[in-house]
């Protein structure tokens, strides 16, 4: 059995926290109420519901190219430690 913490927005359940599932999993939900989230901290959930959002999307994007790796690898001067 996993249990996970989340919380009702309304319309759904959004966890808080990790959740150790793949998408599309089906699941029986065991409900057990706790406290409700305070309205001072909705705010943050909310911004944290949207960064959350924000970084799914960003993470759709390209990777960015090798040539930008080496641009920017000549232009910072690395250097590589060997003492393995």
């Amino acid at each position: 059995m996993t249990i996970v913490k989340a919380y009702y927005d309304g319309s759904a359940f959004v966890p808080i926290g990790f959740v150790p599932l793949e998408k599309g999993r089906v699941v029986n939900l065991s409900i057990v109420q706790e406290d409700a989230v305070q309205p001072q901290n909705m705010e943050k959930v909310t911004a944290f519901r949207q960064l959350t959002n924000d970084l799914r999307e960003i993470n759709k994007s390209e990777p960015l190219p090798q040539e930008f790796d080496d641009i920017l690898a000549s232009r910072a001067n690395f250097t590589r430690k060997l003492d393995l």
